[in-house]
């Protein structure tokens, strides 16, 4: 993404426009979500955002999303669009440039293989396809290793577009159709291989996130924990309080 002179509170001024229309077009299909990981720990610690927070993470099953893609382009505000660009997570975005800093990711539950080999191949392959799509990677951030390995990949899929690597990586992440262990087969390479199971997000409560009404687990603390650990409602030293991804 360009860097983009906005600050964290025009950012969470648009992201909150970006999730009342997503929760509107949601309600008015019957769709199912709710908030997850930062915004979800947010919604819990702070009712909103957390303050140095700027993006909106939304959890969704591979079917609601299925319907959400229908409906959304449709039906959302015309400030907005879903989109890929430049990522294999689904987006709604504004369409004026100057917002582009300011984004809703949509990660999408889909099966994940039994435990043993075939699974470890899956994580294998999703991991080696968001290398091959990353783009504008700061490997300062990163190890030796894992720099070595973002370049590799990165030089892999070169030869291929933007178009087939994105195809590819839906197709692979469909693949498995059943079974009770699931993970956010869209999420960055930690996020990707946590196991969920369909019992944690089955139940939903409406708490305040901000000025809205949103939906979060009722099992909000059991996955908290997993994402967080048991203290997630400690905020972390001050000088952990930064954003992800203005500088990117």
């Amino acid at each position: 993404m360009p860097k983009l002179e906005l600050t964290l509170d025009e950012i969470h001024a648009e992201l909150l426009e970006q999730l009342k229309d997503l929760i509107d077009v949601c309600e008015r299909h019957g769709i199912e979500y709710n908030l997850m990981c930062g915004t979800l720990l947010g919604a819990v610690r702070h009712k909103g955002f957390i303050p140095w927070d700027d993006d909106v993470d939304i959890l969704i099953t591979r079917e609601e999303f299925e319907r959400l893609r229908v409906v959304y382009p449709k039906e959302c505000d015309a400030r907005f669009e879903l989109t890929y660009l430049n990522t294999w997570t689904p987006r709604i975005m504004s369409r004026d440039p100057q917002k582009a800093a300011a984004w809703t990711d949509l990660f999408i539950l889909d099966h994940v293989p039994a435990p043993g080999l075939k699974r470890k191949i899956w994580f294998l392959r999703l991991h080696l396809l968001q290398g091959m799509m990353k783009k504008n990677v700061d490997y300062s951030r990163f190890g030796l290793k894992n720099r070595i390995l973002l370049r590799a990949t990165h030089l892999m899929g070169l030869p291929f577009s933007d178009a087939w690597k994105a195809k590819r990586y839906e197709k692979v992440s469909t693949r498995v159709k059943t079974g009770n262990d699931l993970h956010m087969s869209n999420g960055a390479f930690e996020l990707m291989t946590h196991v969920w199971h369909p019992e944690q997000f089955a139940q939903k409560r409406t708490v305040p996130f901000e000025d809205v009404d949103c939906l979060i687990p009722v099992k909000y603390d059991e996955v908290l924990t997993i994402l967080f650990g048991p203290d997630y409602m400690t905020p972390p030293p001050e000088n952990e309080r930064v954003a992800k991804h203005l500088d990117l």
